[in-house]
């Protein structure tokens, strides 16, 4: 998923991360053009490669208009959730971005966590499969599903709602807690982009 630090030349190419303790799963909400998007959830002895960028304040509010309100952008602490780079540096903290609505769980009744950034065919088929109201909202196929969301502000939260209600949204209470910008009502605040911090206000020593 999306991991950043603010603060350094916009020419720093990404550069890529194995972060411990979180994995990434399908957000519990279907996005702006049909899809189903990925989040980050907590797993316990996970070490999952990502990618991190340095950003500027400009593009990070670009990137913070992309992601509300669906996603909360939080400083996860690297003493918490260890980030270690090609290098072996170990990195502070960073920001990620959470969603708000937890990540899918498999229709099955397993309660593991879908697997997210595979194949989205792959993924709808299987939700379509999962639900007779999803199947009678979005069906009969993806395309389907992916044409009538697209179009549809009201179907998408219909949709949305019934993964909530299906029982298949898997909350993450840990991440939501990481601290936020900014306080309430103000931007940045909770349910808000925030501006950039620096590096060395990411996060406390370890």
């Amino acid at each position: 998923h999306k991991l950043s630090r603010p603060g350094r030349p916009a020419t720093v190419p990404m550069v890529p991360v194995d972060v411990h303790g979180i994995a990434v799963g399908c957000s519990a909400h279907i996005g702006r053009y049909g899809y189903v998007a990925s989040a980050p959830y907590t797993a316990p002895g996970a070490r999952t490669p990502l990618v991190i960028s340095w950003l500027d304040a400009e593009q990070l509010a670009a990137v913070d208009a992309t992601e509300y309100p669906n996603y909360r952008r939080v400083l996860l602490p690297g003493g918490q959730y260890p980030m270690v780079m090609p290098s072996g540096e170990r990195l502070r903290g960073a920001y990620l971005y959470v969603g708000e609505r937890g990540v899918l769980m498999s229709p099955d009744g397993t309660e593991r966590p879908l697997p997210g950034g595979g194949d989205q065919s792959a993924l709808l088929t299987r939700l379509l499969a999962g639900s007779p109201r999803l199947r009678a909202l979005l069906g009969p196929d993806p395309r389907a599903w992916v044409t009538r969301a697209g179009a549809d502000l009201a179907v998408r939260r219909t949709g949305t709602r019934i993964f909530q209600e299906e029982g298949w949204a898997l909350p993450q209470p840990d991440l939501l807690r990481c601290p936020e910008d900014g306080q309430p009502g103000e931007p940045g605040g909770p349910g808000g982009p925030g501006g950039a911090k620096s590096y060395d206000a990411l996060s406390s020593p370890e």
